[in-house]
């Protein structure tokens, strides 16, 4: 370790979790019937933070969502961002490297895999010629 850091270990993984959970995943009511929502705007308002509340519907268990500091929110989206360019980037250089190579994999091995339908990618080529 370069820092003077404490190991995590198991334990405290374990404390970790269950302090968040204990401190950050809220359900509706905690929201409606306490001053819980104005204490966690009044945590963003003075400077950015990085700490995340998870909001659940007890009724819906799917129904979930995350509240988080507007800045914070939006530095997190600038670094999904930069990855998907980078990715496409790489993505497209891989692709000129190899644009002159065979492939080795049969073209009906690959729509078969991919649940390709082949009647619509000819629809679309018709309607792309046309234009």
């Amino acid at each position: 370790m370069v820092r003077n850091e404490v190991p995590i270990t198991m334990t405290s993984t374990r404390s970790d979790v269950l302090k968040f959970v204990k401190n950050h995943v809220l359900n509706i009511s905690d929201l409606t019937r306490t001053s819980k929502l104005a204490e966690i705007l009044e945590l963003y308002a003075d400077k950015t933070s990085d700490e995340l509340f998870v909001v659940q519907n007890t009724r819906n268990k799917n129904g979930r969502a995350v509240i988080a500091d507007l800045e914070f929110f939006e530095e997190l989206l600038s670094y999904k961002e930069a990855i998907d360019e980078a990715m496409d980037q790489i993505m497209f250089q891989v692709a000129l490297e190899r644009k002159d190579e065979q492939a080795g994999i049969p073209l009906a091995h690959v729509i078969s895999e991919l649940d390709i339908d082949v009647n619509r990618i000819a629809q679309l080529s018709d309607t792309v010629e046309e234009e």
